[in-house]
């Protein structure tokens, strides 16, 4: 790997970093390039404006959400639907714990900068699309193998979303057994809300 490959990755991991902690507006160039071991001039170099590397680092992360929410799905697809979503939650639980990709992009979202306000909405309402889409599948199959109630299955994919989200963005609040253990108590009442009978 090139010198300039890794000067580039190491950037994108002090920028996001820096962006996590301060957001946008307080994150400072000058702060990302004396974590990389570089003068600000270099790090300028490699990223013409913070804007661009706030942009190639949400970029990056959108990109590897994405793939991620692909994944989980194709891995439990054939679990019976109690399982399959209790699968699911747990993954996506323990995804979001500790990641600090995540925290960057529920800071944006919460504080984002005006100049991207509306691509970062944009790309949030994505990833919720395609989240409750698969979501939504999966709450068919269910009803078909009535294994669940024949409830509007995008209803409860959005509310099993709803659900999930709520308690990734308690990460900072509590440790992820008891993130967990919260969760598994909450799917214990969406559960006996859906199950088949």
């Amino acid at each position: 790997m090139g010198q300039g490959v890794d000067t580039k990755e190491r950037i994108i991991k002090a920028a996001l970093e820096e962006f996590s902690l301060h957001g946008y507006e307080g994150a400072r160039m000058e702060k990302i390039a004396s974590k990389v071991g570089i003068n600000k001039a270099s790090l300028y170099f490699y990223f013409k404006s913070k804007e661009q590397l706030f942009r190639e680092l949400f970029d990056i992360i959108v990109k590897k959400h994405y793939n991620y929410l692909t994944n989980i799905f194709n891995k439990y697809k054939d679990l019976p639907s109690r399982k399959l979503l209790s699968s699911i939650y747990k993954d996506y639980l323990k995804y979001h714990w500790g990641n600090t990709e995540m925290d960057f992009w529920n800071m944006i979202y919460y504080y984002p900068p005006e100049q991207m306000k509306e691509e970062i909405i944009h790309f949030t309402q994505d990833s919720y699309d395609l989240f409750t889409a698969e979501l939504t599948s999966v709450m068919k199959k269910g009803i078909e193998k009535k294994e669940l109630q024949p409830l509007n299955p995008a209803d409860m994919a959005a509310t099993f979303y709803y659900l999930v989200t709520c308690i990734t963005l308690s990460t900072g609040l509590m440790s992820m057994e008891q993130g967990l253990s919260h969760m598994d108590s909450c799917f214990e009442v969406f559960w006996n809300g859906i199950k088949g009978v």
